[in-house]
């Protein structure tokens, strides 16, 4: 197998789910430029087949497109979370 075959796409056309609206017959090679761009967004999801979908900021080949950004800040995040997780090791703890 040469180089230029394992960089070759797998499908050429892919289904998009944004809300529960599907596009069909996306061009596979126009993702990346569509995350770029804006126009897909991380809670996206793809599909080869439609009965396995991948939200995009998940998938293994187009996560690393999205922005550090994207990320939920400090600032975002709730204020009892320190107390959930704390809550959430002891049960662990309780359970090994």
């Amino acid at each position: 197998m040469t180089k230029a075959s394992i960089q070759k796409i797998l499908h050429k056309q892919v289904s998009i789910r944004r809300s529960g609206k599907v596009e069909r017959n996306v061009m596979a090679h126009l993702l990346i430029s569509g995350i770029k761009k804006g126009k897909l967004k991380k809670d996206d999801e793809i599909s080869t087949d439609e009965k396995i979908w991948v939200r995009l900021d998940q998938h293994s080949q187009l996560s690393s497109y999205f922005s550090i950004e994207d990320l939920p800040s400090e600032d975002n995040l709730p204020l009892d979370l320190n107390h959930k997780l704390l809550e959430l090791s002891k049960m662990l703890k309780d359970l090994s």
